[in-house]
């Protein structure tokens, strides 16, 4: 596979994992159902309501959200910031899903979790992909 390819196919991933993390938050605003989702979460809901349960999972899940879009443009423009903010990305998302473990259908959930570990793992262990292929 060409540099071009990968930088490409890596920018995709990023991108559409950051679309995808709306299932989180727009539910939680009331915008849109999604089948199988709740806003509650197992540790805010209880200690601070509902509503700002709901308020919490809106920011948690929209942070990755931009991020990763954000990411992914960052790779295509050659930004080296696009890694810490895929990295951050990550991390927060994983909060977010273990904070909010209903607020994604299942299938969604695990491969969020799949997506946002391999990125970790990824940049932050395997140093791939490296710069000199994707120019950033």
């Amino acid at each position: 596979m060409s540099d071009l390819a990968i930088k490409v196919v890596v920018a995709g991933v990023l991108a559409a994992h950051g679309i995808g993390h709306m299932i989180g938050w727009m539910p939680a605003l009331g915008i849109g159902r999604i089948a199988g989702a709740t806003g509650d979460s197992w540790i805010l809901t209880g200690l601070a309501g509902e509503q700002a349960a709901r308020i919490a999972a809106a920011a948690l899940f929209l942070v990755p959200t931009v991020g990763f879009v954000a990411a992914a443009a960052g790779l295509m423009l050659g930004q080296p910031w696009w890694r810490p903010v895929a990295a951050g990305s990550a991390a927060v998302s994983l909060v977010a899903i273990g904070a909010f473990p209903h607020a994604l259908p299942t299938g969604p959930l695990a491969g969020a979790v799949a997506v946002d570990v391999a990125t970790l793992v990824l940049l932050l262990l395997a140093g791939w992909p490296s710069a000199a292929t994707v120019g950033a």
